[in-house]
């Protein structure tokens, strides 16, 4: 399954994990409230099939949501 799933909310979400921020640094980046996040991580990892935020990060990666030779958007 491809990200194509996916809100654009929770492609932001996606790719500020794979960046490795955290829930909090995720929710301050996005105005929103950290429990808003922790949802947004588990209705993502639902939709693509991710065991965990480990996997995630990994499937971002796979389907070039995310590159390493590519700073981070802001």
């Amino acid at each position: 399954m491809g990200l194509e799933v996916l809100t654009k909310r929770e492609h932001e979400v996606l790719e500020a994990l794979a960046q490795g921020q955290t829930n909090s640094e995720i929710a301050e980046r996005l105005v929103l409230s950290e429990s808003t996040i922790k949802t947004h991580v588990s209705w993502i990892l639902g939709k693509i099939g991710a065991r965990d935020r480990v996997h995630a990060v990994i499937i971002a990666y796979e389907t070039g949501l995310v590159r390493p030779d590519v700073p981070p958007h802001n």
